[in-house]
């Protein structure tokens, strides 16, 4: 896991590498899709046991975090020595007709809220964290085929990604800002704040839908400049309606900390909030997605990272999915 710096937004991403579990997870799936439509599953997620690991859910926690309960089609099993014990978890699904790939969809599935709240976690959390119960990884399966001239064709997609949880890195990233807000400028009607802070998550949500915070903060400098001075024009002409006095160095210098400039004491504060509020995302952040898929006949066209013989190959974190989904596609034709 790579550790790095926060800044804003992309930060958050990163920092997730700084809180362990027990140690990295390994989730691996394998899909094949036969010549009639038919097909099988099979999954298998590992994690090692780390004794020097900050953030140890309970294992009620885990499995209710990833999901991986009996109940949901999993079975555990404890592999190797004691000092270097593998948790391992596996799950088989049979495929009996092209219909049946669509319920697939939402088989992979990792809560950002453990069921039942507070005590699952053995960490003192409140059940504050409940409200954000919504957030969670999730995939989507869609399978088709059809005939033609030379054969049959299959197209095969699988969609990997979060809901609700972009909003709430920027609900959480906007905190200080709607203070500092209120605090400047406390008896602003309602309307007006709801007006600025709804242009300032806006610039935030489709700053990260374009992925542009991977970038070094000179960079972001640059590439921010244009809109931090468009949404301080644009705050300071909506609170002048009340304070006609207000000029924009409070919008520009706040605007500046929001896409530009980061610290280790709000990196700190953010992965304890991540631990008490979305403590799935942490394990979401340590883990690593292997995805194996095989298709009848040919492979005309695939979006696949790798190949392993004919087999295709994906490889990807949950967190690569925070703020646009990964994709999975490949199409194939099996002749007559």
């Amino acid at each position: 896991m790579m550790k790095s710096s926060r800044t804003p937004l992309r930060g958050i991403v990163a920092a997730l590498s700084v809180v362990g579990l027990w140690g990295c997870i390994e989730y691996e799936v394998e899909t094949t899709l036969n010549p009639d439509g038919s097909g099988v599953r099979s999954e298998r997620i590992e994690v090692d046991e780390n004794s020097d690991a900050e953030f140890r859910p309970t294992p009620e926690a885990f499995v209710s975090l990833m999901n991986v309960s009996e109940d949901q089609g999993w079975t555990h099993s404890v592999e190797g020595e004691k000092e270097e014990a593998a948790h391992v978890f596996t799950r088989d699904t049979r495929i009996r007709r092209l219909a049946d790939w669509a319920d697939l969809s939402g088989s992979v599935h990792i809560s950002g809220v453990p069921e039942g709240g507070a005590g699952a976690l053995g960490t003192g959390v409140d059940a504050a964290n409940r409200g954000l119960s919504d957030v969670g990884f999730w995939n989507s399966v869609r399978v088709e085929g059809g005939r033609g001239e030379s054969g049959r064709t299959y197209t095969y997609r699988e969609k990997f990604y979060w809901e609700n949880l972009l909003g709430a890195l920027i609900d959480f990233e906007m905190g200080e800002f709607k203070r500092a807000f209120k605090s400047r400028y406390p008896d602003l009607d309602p309307e007006l704040r709801g007006q600025v802070i709804g242009l300032v998550k806006g610039g935030l949500w489709t700053s990260s839908e374009q992925g542009r915070w991977d970038m070094d903060e000179s960079e972001r400098a640059r590439t921010f400049a244009s809109l931090i001075a468009g949404l301080s024009a644009e705050s300071v002409r909506l609170v002048r309606v009340q304070y006609p006095n207000a000029d924009d160095s409070f919008f520009a210098e706040a605007y500046s900390r929001l896409f530009v400039e980061g610290s280790e004491e709000a990196d700190a504060q953010f992965e304890a909030w991540l631990e008490e509020k979305l403590p799935g995302t942490v394990l979401a952040g340590n883990s690593e997605i292997v995805y194996r898929l095989n298709m009848p006949g040919r492979v005309v066209e695939s979006n696949a990272h790798e190949r392993d013989g004919a087999t295709l190959v994906w490889k990807f974190s949950p967190w690569d999915a925070y703020s646009t989904a990964v994709e999975i596609y490949a199409e194939s034709r099996v002749q007559q």
